[in-house]
């Protein structure tokens, strides 16, 4: 309260990592393909991904691929064949929620909940910079 906004931004990024993380940086080959789909905002934009580049939002909707999905000149690969879309519980990895924890709700309402969550460790990362400014900050 009465800080000037960036007061603790050297703290933020004191830990921040070397490059952005990928699916596979994270879970390893866990998921069993390496390539997914992840439902484009517009049908213009491509919905194919690499397990190895850097982990795109995840977002509140989870959709199989549409019937007739036109590969995208960036798409990363040729053919569906083997493309699918990550499921609801991989999805939540991905927001690092941990595998024991438990979603109560029907499915959309968990895939809107996993969307709109901030990624627990993120959440750590913040709470532990704030921790340690109000530790060296003690009057």
């Amino acid at each position: 309260m009465g800080k000037e906004d960036g007061f603790i931004d050297e703290l933020l990024s004191a830990n921040l990592a070397k490059r952005p993380m990928s699916v596979a940086d994270y879970l390893g080959d866990s998921l069993g393909v390496e390539f997914y789909y992840r439902h484009p905002r517009s049908y213009a934009r491509r919905g194919i991904f690499s397990i190895h580049e850097p982990i795109p939002t995840i977002r509140g909707v989870n959709r199989p691929i549409p019937q007739g999905y036109q590969i995208k000149h960036n798409d990363p690969v040729k053919s569906l064949d083997g493309i699918r879309p990550l499921t609801t519980i991989e999805r939540s990895y991905i927001q690092t929620f941990p595998p024991t924890f438990h979603f109560l709700g029907s499915k959309t309402e968990v895939e809107q909940m996993i969307g709109n969550a901030v990624p627990v460790n993120l959440g750590q990362y913040v709470a532990a910079a704030i921790k340690h400014y109000m530790d060296i900050n003690k009057q």
